[in-house]
């Protein structure tokens, strides 16, 4: 007869889940606690700040702060600043979102606004963070963010909803009203610039210009596809891009002839911050 091999039991003896059990219960390391709470109030604010601008912009819609009809406002007050938008909206990655460091949107907007008139009409594709910066240092009621992220809705009237999968789906005003338009593609391949290109064609005057920020490892998407007027040839500028979150090598491209030599300079320090 062979040997019976002994089946342990599935459940534990008394005596062994006492044992299992005592003692204190598990804490967390002080400065892993630490972060936690960092974390949990960070996320806090950013709720409280997020409801406040959603109830400001439901009272714009009610009528009770603010009527816009397309074109006609005539914007006095500067948009929040940089860090402030950065408390209320964090990045939402799966959108491959990546928000500039303040001191880079702040240099940009003011270089931006050196290219622009009261009158300007200008558009910002998928980079809100731009889009928040110029409309700190100073409003300019032509000024429109087009952007997937239904979040923005809340923060500006002239937020215009943009679906990537229906490029050329705009309000008819924008049909070829746009004089310059700055975009930060959110995905680094050709069928993402393939359909902002088709945007781009809509919305843009004949004589318009683009600025394009944009990673260097697909600079050949760049010129395969950017390559006729308004959206080309392209030149690359002196722009250095930075975000805070990313280490790619980031360019930002011009359309226009002498689009290379836009960069860092005394144009930038003449735009004081309205307040």
């Amino acid at each position: 007869m062979s040997p019976t091999i002994p089946i342990p039991s599935p459940l534990a003896s008394p005596q062994s889940s006492a044992s299992s059990f005592s003692g204190s219960p598990p804490s967390l390391d002080p400065s892993t606690l630490a972060l936690l709470n960092s974390f949990i109030a960070s996320k806090t604010e950013e709720e409280r700040r997020f409801n406040q601008l959603a109830e400001e912009a439901a009272a714009r819609v009610a009528g009770l702060a603010l009527e816009f009809e397309e074109g006609s406002v005539e914007d006095t007050e500067p948009m929040m600043s940089v860090d402030e938008y950065r408390t209320a909206f964090s990045e939402d990655w799966q959108l491959s979102q990546f928000w500039y460091t303040t001191p880079f949107a702040m240099r940009f907007a003011r270089l931006l606004h050196s290219l622009c008139t009261r009158t300007t009409a200008i558009a910002f594709l998928c980079c809100p963070t731009a889009f928040v910066a110029f409309q700190h240092v100073r409003p300019l009621r032509n000024a429109r963010l087009l952007e997937v992220d239904g979040r923005f809705g809340v923060l500006t009237h002239q937020y215009v909803p943009y679906d990537m999968e229906e490029p050329t789906a705009l309000p008819e005003y924008l049909t070829g009203a746009i004089d310059i338009a700055v975009v930060d593609p959110p995905f680094l391949n050709e069928y993402t610039n393939a359909n902002v290109v088709k945007t781009l064609r809509r919305i843009m005057r004949p004589e318009g210009k683009l600025i394009l920020l944009t990673s260097t490892s697909i600079s050949d998407v760049l010129e395969k596809l950017y390559d006729a007027p308004p959206l080309g040839p392209l030149r690359r500028t002196k722009i250095e891009v930075v975000h805070g979150q990313l280490q790619n090598d980031f360019g930002c491209w011009g359309s226009w002839e002498g689009a290379e030599e836009l960069g860092p300079g005394e144009e930038e320090e003449e735009i004081a911050v309205e307040s």
